[in-house]
């Protein structure tokens, strides 16, 4: 453990999907421990391709990303995940087909080894999401817009993240359900995870985030609190619109 330090940070990263153009030029930014740090920004700026390049699905041509004080820079997914970041990318990641629990053993592959600490893994998910301990034999193609979006949350709690990354969580979904999503990652703060949270929705996501980043064109034109942004979102709207930051007083 990095005491002296943020359990995720990205330093002059920048990374994109085909040769010699970078989607991403030069980010930097820290994920606030145990907290919601929220990036925002118009569609095209670069936010999840950030988390798919943090995650080792995208290449990084340059900078460095560090996980608890560790550099994994360019390790691919499933190291990734051994090291202790878990994705919850925006496309489904459920199989709709297979029971909740059987998704849920799925999230616990790595710990097939260990029956019995996936196993107390299993009862503290659904001691955590007792709407998901009701449907564990039901298959996920019964499920609501929200209770997939919960279990494609708990999916990736069963081996205990360090760092969850989010890719647009409510993106289609009700206000209502939305708002439960949000609650829901209040919620895992509570419990002391880190999220690092990529979202559209600028004014809800603000209100649950310690920190923000606003980018624009694949880099960060913006960094302060989550209070800032709330209390500036008609500057914030602007700057995302215009693709950089005003100045301040």
């Amino acid at each position: 453990m990095n005491a002296d330090g943020p359990v995720l940070s990205v330093t002059g990263l920048r990374a994109g999907y085909l040769p010699e153009v970078d989607i991403l030029r030069g980010i930097d930014l820290e994920a606030v421990p145990r907290a919601v740090t929220t990036v925002v920004g118009p569609n095209g700026a670069g936010k999840s391709t950030l988390l798919k390049a943090i995650f080792g699905l995208v290449p990084v041509r340059a900078g460095e990303i560090r996980l608890d004080g560790q550099v994994i820079t360019g390790w691919p997914a499933h190291r990734c995940k051994l090291a202790g970041l878990a994705y919850v990318p925006q496309a489904a990641s459920t199989f709709p087909q297979l029971t909740v629990e059987e998704n849920l053993r799925l999230g616990g592959w790595l710990l097939r080894s260990q029956p019995a600490e996936l196993r107390r893994r299993l009862e503290w998910v659904y001691e955590t999401f007792p709407v998901l301990a009701d449907l564990r034999r039901a298959r996920a193609t019964l499920l609501s817009g929200g209770q997939l979006r919960m279990l494609a949350v708990a999916k990736e709690l069963v081996v205990p993240p360090k760092v969850l990354l989010v890719d647009e969580p409510t993106a289609g979904l009700a206000p209502k359900v939305a708002a439960e999503v949000y609650e829901l990652l209040s919620r895992l703060v509570e419990l002391g995870i880190t999220i690092l949270l990529v979202d559209q929705n600028v004014i809800e996501s603000v209100k649950i985030a310690c920190k923000c980043y606003l980018i624009a064109e694949g880099r960060v034109v913006r960094s302060e609190s989550g209070r800032w942004f709330l209390q500036n979102l008609p500057q914030v709207i602007r700057e995302m619109l215009q693709g950089r930051a005003e100045a301040t007083a």
